[in-house]
């Protein structure tokens, strides 16, 4: 059976997984000890309202503990909202991540694909909602503060809601505009997870930022005690943790450029990308090929909109330690001269 996050990424299987985009740095020091210190509480049942772990989500955006609900990581909390607004017509800001659509057909809602922030603010008003990924997913794009908060304004004015998934807002060096800003426009939600910028893929934790009434109607649709001991217990630990989002940040402002340049070289042309990942196009056989020296990249046929040529297919690669973008990079020189000797 295949199961729809099969789609998305993650190889248990290769040496160097590029089809995930999780932090390189992998879990921090100070979020592994908070773990495993809530393993002696594992008997008892979570606070199903995660009251320690809002308070601290609140500190780090900016917000308020009550402007926040806490999730089993995004996918569940998207999920949430589309069981919240079952029956609903979404607009999604394509290509981009496969889920919101998924939910919202999940529910008897339906959805229409947008390529531009001019052509979603165009049709805003046929929608009873936006999904926007900012940065983007697969391409790593991010939108200027106008492009964004003009969306935002037009969909106020439309009654229409926007949902602005910031799953990888963490890794932006230098965002044009503060989350807290857009959660307190009127009828936005905005997205936030641990799941790849603290590494907690396997823990799971998401939150959104928005307005209270909004998320009390959301939280309706969510199960008891959703958000495990152990997630809250990390969340709380990683939202203080600010010298390990600086360090990420730093990390994989300079491994990016590295793989880009790497990229460029070998006859590529990554999209530019604000966030842990790259985007490229390349031979439809570049995946199987790196798979069988162990490396696994993620081939993204299943996103809405990314059309190549005959013969070619889109990637998207994360942006891993330096010796694991060393050997990536190492390895697609090698099939290139392959490629090379064959024609």
């Amino acid at each position: 059976m295949r199961y729809a996050a099969d789609a998305h990424g993650g190889d248990l299987c290769a040496k160097y997984d590029f089809s995930i985009n999780v932090s390189p740095l992998g879990m921090s020091r100070a979020v592994r000890r908070a773990c495993t210190r809530a393993l002696a509480a594992a008997a008892r049942y979570p606070d199903p309202h995660c009251t320690r772990l809002r308070r601290a989500l609140a500190e780090k955006e900016g917000g308020l503990p009550e402007n926040i609900l806490a999730g089993n990581g995004a996918a569940e909390l998207i999920y949430a909202y589309a069981a919240a607004h079952a029956g609903g017509h979404a607009l999604i800001l394509s290509p981009t991540f496969s889920e919101y659509e998924r939910a919202m057909c999940a529910f008897g809602g339906s959805a229409e694909h947008v390529f531009g922030y001019a052509e979603a603010e165009e049709k805003c008003t046929q929608a009873d909602v936006v999904f926007v990924c900012v940065p983007n997913n697969p391409d790593g794009g991010m939108p200027g503060r106008a492009e964004l908060f003009s969306l935002a304004a037009a969909c106020a004015q439309a009654g229409t809601e926007l949902f602005v998934d910031a799953c990888f807002f963490d890794f932006v060096s230098d965002p044009p505009f503060a989350l807290r800003e857009l959660a307190a426009m009127r009828g936005v939600l905005v997205l936030q997870a641990f799941t790849k910028s603290c590494a907690l893929a396997g823990v799971r934790l998401g939150y959104i930022l928005g307005e209270h009434r909004v998320l009390e109607a959301l939280a309706k649709t969510q199960q008891p005690w959703n958000v495990s001991a152990v997630a809250q217990a990390a969340g709380i630990a990683a939202a203080g943790d600010s010298p390990y989002f600086e360090r990420l940040r730093r990390t994989v402002c300079r491994e990016r450029a590295y793989l880009d340049r790497g990229l460029r070289r070998a006859g590529f042309s990554p999209r530019p990308s604000a966030a842990n990942f790259l985007l490229f196009e390349g031979p439809a056989d570049l995946a199987a090929r790196l798979r069988r020296a162990g490396i696994a990249v993620r081939v993204c046929t299943d996103f809405v909109g990314l059309l190549p040529q005959a013969g070619r297919l889109y990637y998207r690669i994360g942006v891993r330690t330096h010796a694991e973008n060393r050997a990536f990079l190492r390895r697609l020189r090698e099939e290139g001269r392959c490629e090379q000797n064959r024609s």
